[in-house]
């Protein structure tokens, strides 16, 4: 029979009773459901999008929002390398705008060129992450190495000499890729040529052209600040933007641009960008003669027999022989002449390009919609291409945020250690020695009168009324002396008994009908078989319940866990992930707690039915 009858609930002030009990319960499913819901969207985000607090993930639906969170990765979540590159003043990701006024022919050019660069111009892209999250290139590496090695990370170690325990091991990298460096060079191992094997089967968008334009602007920005009017007093130009602000390829003619030029080269310039012509060629000897003193000691350092030193001959770039690597670095320090030295930097290139092709100023101008007076005032439109890129593949690169913060989770979950395993033993153990002991426990005390009854359930009800960090030392102490740390019994052995669950379970056992064991006794059955035909049946809600406890007990436990196993092989997922929160970024712990709240929840749904069973069912009746 309902509380309000039908004829009560017409009147006005039952009904404002019954709305305002509904949305009381609504308010209180809001609360529940929008902090997790929260939690949900916060685990596909990164550190652009972090505190946007959006239920639904912007970039799910919005170019502009997913263009952001692409530069971040692509630029390798640095924001001092984006600006560097792009030569614009301090901005972060997310303040960055959607690109416009593009010309759809500048940017099929420029891309175009950036496919046909060589490894040694062009940096590999979404290669390293600020948050420790693995980049997108090296899940890509990594899987490139399990192709070609058959899964096997033993072969990998034979064939580079390198040492690796998984797939997952830090150092498991690919070889360093920063040409921007003045000293990076080819390496010619097996591991570097495989590598470039990788780089170079890779789509465009893996690749970032080195910006020298971007580097001379970051170097002449730090040396005499921000202000591009006083920069081009100073060198006698006009700079209205940042973009502007070009490395000459060759020495300039104003003194004070010529100075800076000649010192950037000489210090700061890779030397990979850079050629020396044939007039050197006197310099250079004279340069070799001043630091070796005989014709002698220099044959005796490169391993030659040069007859004096007319007969050596100055190497147009970088040599690859360290010796003589040494020497030309030095004569490029020290003595080399500016006026016979060129520059052969990407934007260079990209001019030179574009020369080919359009043969004009005019004609360039005339198809990019654009005014320059001069081929050596064509910028490169970075942005723009990226922006095209992201247009072209936006499916793949939402599907990597998608699924990236969880991957990483699993890694940590997975191929550390043997935490599924650990778990899975410590979870289904701990629930078989609690529906175990604690009901025949329950059991006796609830069929036997004993005489000591009422004081063994009042020792119960005193288990209760401490925490558990009260009896963690005890134990501790106790399974150090039964050298039981570091072992599956450390785990679960204090678990296998509760005085709550069993004190429970005795108030339920008593609450069953006497009869029902009556009828046995006259029927002959044995004890064992009415613990398991009648009162376990029958015992079953409450069972669920305590199941559902001794679950999230066993799975949710991390201080005890910790405690008691300290070698990683033994820890749980728990203490992996608790581990992990040291240094995770907050996309990152969200991840981990939506993945860590599956199990719990399926466990929940599957018990449900039974509670509710063992509530409604006998209220029907």
């Amino acid at each position: 029979m309902p509380i309000i009858s039908v004829i009560g609930r017409k009147q006005p002030k039952l009904r404002a009773v019954i709305i305002a009990l509904y949305a009381i319960l609504i308010a209180g499913a809001v609360t529940m459901v929008y902090p997790f819901w929260l939690m949900i969207s916060m685990s596909f985000a990164s550190y652009t999008d972090q505190n946007d607090l959006d239920l639904i993930p912007r970039y799910w639906h919005d170019e502009a929002a997913l263009f952001r969170k692409y530069e971040e990765s692509k630029y390798n979540e640095n924001i001092d390398l984006f600006n560097q590159f792009l030569q614009r003043a301090t901005i972060t990701f997310k303040d960055l705008e959607r690109p416009t006024g593009a010309n759809a022919r500048a940017v099929a050019d420029w891309q175009e060129f950036s496919a046909s660069l060589p490894p040694e111009y062009a940096n590999l892209a979404h290669q390293e992450t600020v948050t420790q999250i693995t980049p997108e290139a090296l899940v890509r590496y990594r899987g490139f190495l399990q192709e070609r090695f058959q899964g096997s990370v033993e072969q990998v170690n034979q064939a580079y000499g390198e040492v690796h325990r998984d797939w997952t091991e830090a150092s498991l990298r690919y070889p360093p890729d920063h040409w921007e460096d003045r000293q990076q060079q080819a390496s010619e191992s097996r591991k570097y040529r495989e590598f470039l094997e990788f780089k170079m089967g890779l789509a465009p968008r893996y690749r970032l052209p080195v910006s020298m334009d971007g580097m001379w602007w970051k170097w002449l920005t730090t040396k005499y600040g921000t202000d591009l009017k006083d920069l081009g007093k100073r060198h006698g130009r006009t700079y209205r933007e940042d973009s502007q602000v070009q490395f000459p390829e060759r020495l300039p003619t104003s003194p004070k641009l010529a100075q800076d030029w000649i010192q950037y080269v000489r210090e700061e310039c890779p030397l990979h960008y850079l050629e020396l012509e044939a007039g050197a060629q006197p310099a250079f000897q004279s340069a070799l003669e001043k630091r070796y003193g005989k014709i002698a000691a220099f044959n005796h350092a490169h391993q030659t027999s040069y007859a004096d030193w007319a007969q050596i001959k100055l190497s147009r770039t970088v040599p690859k022989r360290e010796a003589w690597r040494v020497d030309w670095m030095e004569f490029i320090t020290g003595s080399a002449p500016p006026q016979f030295m060129r520059l052969r930097t990407p934007e260079v290139l990209y001019r030179e390009s574009l020369a080919k092709k359009y043969h004009t100023v005019a004609a360039l101008n005339q198809a990019y919609g654009t005014s320059c007076a001069s081929l050596s005032q064509v910028v490169a439109p970075r942005l723009e291409s990226d922006w095209a890129e992201m247009l072209a593949n936006a499916h793949d690169i939402r599907k990597e945020f998608l699924v990236r913060n969880y991957r990483e989770v699993l890694q940590v979950i997975a191929l550390h250690g043997r935490a599924v395993w650990n778990t899975f033993v410590l979870v289904v153990a701990t629930l078989l020695v609690t529906l175990i002991v604690n009901p025949l426990a329950a059991y006796a005390l609830s069929r036997y009168q004993l005489p000591a009854t009422y004081k063994i359930l009042l020792f119960l009800l005193a288990t209760m009324a401490f925490p558990a960090e009260v009896t963690m030392i005890p134990n501790f102490l106790l399974l150090k002396s039964t050298h039981m740390l570091n072992t599956y019994w450390a785990l679960i052995l204090p678990g296998m008994a509760s005085g709550m669950w069993i004190f429970i379970l005795k108030g339920f056992f008593d609450s069953l009908p006497r009869e029902l064991y009556e009828a046995a006794q006259m029927d002959g059955a044995r004890e064992s078989t009415m613990f398991l035909r009648i009162t376990m049946p029958l015992s079953m809600p409450v069972l669920a319940v305590i199941s559902l406890g001794a679950f999230g007990a066993a799975y949710g436990g991390y201080m005890w866990a910790f405690l008691t196993c300290q070698d990683p092989h033994m820890w749980t997922i728990m203490v992996w992930l608790i581990q992990m929160q040291i240094w995770a970024p907050q996309f990152m712990k969200m991840a981990s707690l939506v993945l860590t709240a599956v199990p719990t929840l399926l466990v929940f749904i599957f018990c449900q039915n039974i509670i509710m069973r063992g509530i409604i069912l006998p209220v029907e009746k």
